[in-house]
Order: structure tokens, then sequence, then C-alpha cells
């Protein structure tokens, strides 16, 4: 199959991150839970890989726990920091791993929530978040790439904003981490949440929460830490009040490897990432019944076939051409309002390592094949 569903899991992995896991499996231990030799290895390896992953995305003052995937670190970051009565503000561009943790504290009558629009050109007015500040925010989440558009906002003004009025900063880095370079102390990043199975070329079942060390983030999950364990209350201090149960040993082996392989390729990822974006958005643009949706150059090209059955069409490419994309919402569905896509959303193609000059080719002759087809029917 030609694989352009790299948004969803990358399809790329290093050997190295294959050798780790396959090693990690045949040395099953529980880290932090005995004192023989291989558990301490395994506990050992996991304090390296917090240590990698605070390196990549310059992160000096800030603590790491891991989850199973963002989901579950966005759901830390939002639901551990809230505070009753306190405002949030947030984007249309957010993922339902955001936004659906903001409803149910808004819902609850916990927090007020305020929504920032994009702009008609599809950008973010980062004007429009001060401007959504009042003297009950506590806490702005942003997207660090959109999984829709590939629009990055620019976190780095975002988090001056939010220094200057002593609000933290949260963002979503699923999509981002890997394309684009990180810097959480100069972009003043409070929280930031992300996933081993994605850019980073690690396996599925890993994510991580990259958070201040002056942040108190409240557990969501309680049980066995192997600390303290004579206390009926949830440890203090993170990362073990953030991390009951058995951590993913061999997960979080194949992400410490392919963390470090993707910070060792990073020029020629975004090399190869915007040549193959910007050849599939002009040669896509030259059909004349394609709407594009998505930012030239990122690794997401988002378009909808007019007056066809956008599902149908990716069905097409799976059965017969043998292209997997992805079709529908994208667990984004105020940016999809937004941008106007058509009712069911939106075919997303998007790039990862894997890609070649030609199977962009063939991506491109078999929308042109589709879309001359359903235009004589």
């Amino acid at each position: 199959m030609i694989y352009f569903d790299n948004a969803a899991t990358t399809r790329y992995k290093p050997k190295k991150a294959i050798r780790a896991a396959v090693k990690a499996m045949k040395k099953s231990a529980n880290p932090g839970r005995s004192s023989h030799r291989d558990a301490i290895e395994a506990a050992i390896m996991i304090q390296q890989t917090r240590e990698d992953l605070l390196s990549f995305v310059n992160a000096k003052h800030h603590s790491v726990a891991f989850t199973k995937n963002c989901t579950e670190a966005l759901n830390l970051a939002i639901l551990g920091t809230a505070k009753l009565g306190g405002h949030v503000i947030t984007t249309a561009f957010e993922h339902n791993s955001v936004l659906r943790p903001l409803y149910m504290l808004k819902k609850e009558g916990l927090i007020a929530l305020t929504i920032v629009e994009p702009t008609k050109s599809g950008t973010l007015d980062v004007h429009a978040i001060e401007r959504a500040i009042n003297e009950k925010t506590y806490l702005i989440c942003v997207t660090g790439m959109s999984n829709v558009t590939g629009y990055a906002p620019p976190l780095s003004e975002i988090g001056e904003i939010a220094s200057k009025h002593g609000i933290l900063l949260s963002v979503d880095g699923a999509q981002s981490l890997g394309h684009i370079p990180t810097d959480m102390e100069k972009c003043g990043i409070d929280l930031l949440a992300g996933a081993g199975h994605k850019s980073l070329h690690g396996a599925s079942g890993t994510g991580f929460l990259v958070f201040n060390k002056k942040i108190f983030v409240n557990p969501i999950n309680y049980g066995g830490t192997g600390t303290e364990s004579d206390n009926l209350r949830q440890p203090f201090y993170p990362p073990e009040s953030l991390e009951s149960g058995t951590l993913n040993t061999v997960g979080i082996a194949a992400l410490k490897e392919g963390l470090l392989w993707t910070k060792d390729h990073f020029s020629s990822i975004e090399e190869k990432t915007k040549k193959l974006s910007c050849f599939l958005h002009e040669e896509l643009g030259k059909i004349g019944r394609i709407n594009l949706y998505s930012v030239p150059g990122s690794p997401i090209v988002t378009f909808a076939l007019k007056e066809a059955n956008n599902a149908e069409v990716t069905d097409r490419l799976n059965e017969e051409f043998g292209i997997g994309v992805r079709y529908g919402l994208h667990c984004a569905p105020l940016i999809h309002k937004a941008i106007g896509s058509p009712k069911g959303g939106a075919i997303r193609a998007s790039i990862g390592f894997n890609n070649s000059k030609r199977n962009a080719e063939a991506l491109v002759r078999a929308i042109q094949t589709i879309a001359r087809d359903t235009e004589s029917t």
C-alpha cells in the first residue's frame, strides 16, 4: 500500500526503534517495582527517555509524565490544572482531545470557555487571544499544528501574551513534534503533550506530557506507583504521582530510539515533507474540481472533490489504487466548519518519511482518474 495516513500513525519506524522494542519485550521487567538488574535497567532506560525528550524540546525546568497517548496527556494537562470558576481560551483549530475535556468542564459549570475562530485567511490572530483574556483566565490551549490544515500558530507570540498575563500555555504537539522545531523555554510553553507513534517514529500506546516543575498537576489516574505503598493517598511528587500502573516499557524503548532518529534526521525530514507537500498542493490544484484546505509545505494535504461523495473517493483510492488516506472530520469538527469543507469532512493525505515522489505522483494520477470518472456520471 501507498501509505498517506502518517498524521494518524507514522508508517516509517527506524530499525533501532524496532530492535529496542524487541529487546524490551524479550527482557520484560517492571521499572520501579523491583530491585533486580533487569528492572533497574528498564528504569534507567525510561529515565534516559525523559531526559532525551526534555533535550529535544529544550525544557530545562520541566518534568515528563508518560501516558498511553497524546489524548491522555492533553486530558492530564487540562483536567490536572483545572480551576473552579476559572476561564480557559482555546481555538477552533483544536482536536477533540482538547475540546471534549474543556466542553465537559464547561458543561459541568466548572469553567468558562472562549473559542477563538480563525481569520478569513485561515490563520490565528494572537490579538484575538489577548482580547479574550479576563481576570479569571488561567489557561490557553492551542495546537502546535492543525491536523486538518497543517497551519502552525505562532507559539512564541502566544507564549509572550500568556507570560505577560501570568497565564499557563498548553500546546498539543501531536502533529508538530518531529516536523516543527519546538523550544519550550523560548516559547514560554508550560505544558506540552505529545504522541510517540506519530512524527517521532515510535510505537503506538505511547504519549507524554512535558510540564513546568512550578506547576502542580493533579493526577487523573490513581493506583500503584511502586513508591509510598503504605500511604493510601496518591504520592505528591511527579512523575510517580501521574504514572499509576505499569508503564509501557516496550513502547517507551521504541520511542527513545525513534526520538533520537528523528532528531538526527530532522533536516532531511523537513526538506522531504516540504517538497512532497508543495508538489501535491500544486498538482492537485490543477484538477479543476478540487478544493484544497491545507497549507502548502506542511505535512498535511487536505482536499475534497467537488460534486462527489468523498467517502467513496477514499474507498476507491484504497480498493482500486492501493492508496491509504483518511476521510472525515479528523476529530476536529470546529476547524472543518470554519474552512467550509463538505458536511462529512474532507480527504487528508498526510506525508511521512516513508513517502516518495512516486507515491505523490500515483496519488495525483488516481485523483485525476476519479475526477474524470465522477464528472462523466
